[in-house]
């Protein structure tokens, strides 16, 4: 068996790992405001939003089934749209990295609500350098060895998070259509909690930024983000239900699990088990699932130049270590100044939003640029230009759906700098165009 064969990441690694992108903070803090939007159909909003997003993530999907790529979402930005597209790919995503910062602080800060004692302003810091760094260690010894470590934690978490639903549900009260919990929003206080929810649940499709790595990617990564999408649904339904059903709406709304797990634990143990597998769990695997995104998302723009090629170096286990060590740095920074987290966030789940649109397009140039390799997918009868032209209609109904209520609900501040910093990277792309062309001419 060749290196590259016994170096690929299996399905079960796989797995683990677009769980650890799918399962983070967003459960622990996001539940709650789903609460206050929807009330008890927090549940409901959970499955809708899985059904939308397997819907709309399909042809990124399909892209990752047929051209397996590393930074897939740029390449096929680029080959299948245009190398201006690429770009501007390149350049949205990169900035909506920042949010690699609010891992380490969410860890000090539910550390802290464990031990008390932890809870000063500068042992939070010390506390969200050290995890940060610790896993920015880790990663640097390859994807594999970041793989072992995401299993190992990814059984921690399932074991905090099942604790909470196996005690939870015996305590929630059963849902009463009529008693006016369900709904509380109405309509459009649900799809707010829908729009919330998406990116809470919606991060298996990142897999496909990292195909090469995978062991038969094109039957893999299908597989791995229905499964995963479907079974935190699942778990995650079950998660709402109880939050929303063993204290009063009042009190759940708005609030993090950890105050419903003040009363479903009969014991201070279990609380525990749940802080430290569920909650702490969920950001350290999202922690250590981003470094290797990360670093695969952009490491094509690099050897394209729209970043210094200084950052395509990799050490001996194939990491690509200065670039790496840029995002460690997006996390180090804000923990060190006291960078409002907050508007960090905002900021970065807009241009998520954005990066995340872009590539969606190339579906319908596939079977042009790449005819061989479509013929060979087998897609080629089952998805006619006309088929995919829908599918690519309906994806960006339901983004452009997510957008508008996520951006309502965004500070001015971060909707002005989203809008900003996304008109400086058109000029300049515009201006990097023009001074091309000119060059060419000259030639």
């Amino acid at each position: 068996m060749s290196d590259d064969k016994i170096n690929k990441i299996s399905f079960f690694e796989t797995l683990t790992l677009a769980a650890g992108f799918t399962i983070g903070s967003g459960i622990i803090t996001l539940t709650g405001i789903g609460i206050a939007f929807t009330g008890k159909s927090i549940s409901l909003a959970f499955l809708v939003t899985a059904i939308l997003f397997l819907i709309a993530v399909r042809p990124l999907v399909l892209l990752s089934s047929v051209l397996p790529r590393t930074s897939a979402a740029y390449t096929y930005s680029k080959e299948l749209i245009g190398n201006k597209v690429g770009g501007f790919f390149a350049y949205i995503y990169f900035a909506g990295r920042i949010t690699i910062a609010i891992f380490g602080i969410s860890f000090a800060q539910y550390l802290a609500s464990l031990i008390p004692a932890l809870n000063d302003p500068l042992l939070l810091k010390f506390i969200g350098i050290s995890v940060l760094s610790l896993f920015f260690i880790i990663n640097l010894f390859g994807i594999k060895c970041a793989a072992k470590i995401q299993n190992i934690l990814f059984v921690l978490l399932m074991i905090g998070l099942l604790t909470y639903v196996i005690f939870g549900v015996p305590k929630a009260a059963p849902i009463d259509f009529g008693d006016g919990t369900f709904f509380t929003g109405g309509f459009k206080g649900f799809y707010t909690a829908v729009s919330l929810l998406f990116f809470a649940l919606g991060g298996s499709y990142i897999i496909t930024d990292f195909a090469p790595s995978i062991k038969n990617p094109s039957k893999t990564i299908p597989k791995v983000v229905v499964f995963v999408t479907l079974g935190v649904c699942l778990l995650y339904m079950l998660i709402g239900f109880v939050a929303s059903g063993v204290l009063p709406l009042e009190k759940a709304a708005g609030m993090p699990l950890s105050v419903s797990a003040e009363v479903i634990f009969p014991i201070p143990a279990l609380k525990i088990v749940f802080i430290v597998g569920g909650a702490l769990g969920a950001l350290v695997t999202t922690l250590n699932s981003s470094f290797v995104w990360y670093s695969n998302s952009l490491i094509e723009p690099c050897v394209d130049g729209w970043f210094p090629k200084l950052f395509t170096l990799k050490n001996k286990y194939n990491v690509p270590y200065i670039l790496m060590t840029v995002f460690y740095l997006f996390g180090l920074i804000p923990i060190l100044f006291d960078i409002d987290l907050t508007i960090l966030s905002k900021i970065a789940v807009g241009l998520t939003i954005f990066s995340l649109i872009i590539p969606m397009a190339g579906i319908l140039k596939i079977d042009e640029k790449y005819p061989e390799e479509w013929k060979k997918s087998g897609f080629e009868k089952k998805y006619s230009l006309g088929k995919r032209k829908i599918m690519l209609f309906v994806t960006y109904i339901i983004l452009a759906t997510q957008v508008i209520y996520l951006l309502q609900s965004n500070p001015p501040l971060s909707n002005l700098i989203i809008g900003v910093y996304v008109l400086i990277v058109i000029i300049y792309l515009n201006r990097h165009n023009t001074h091309n062309d000119r060059l060419n001419n000259n030639c």
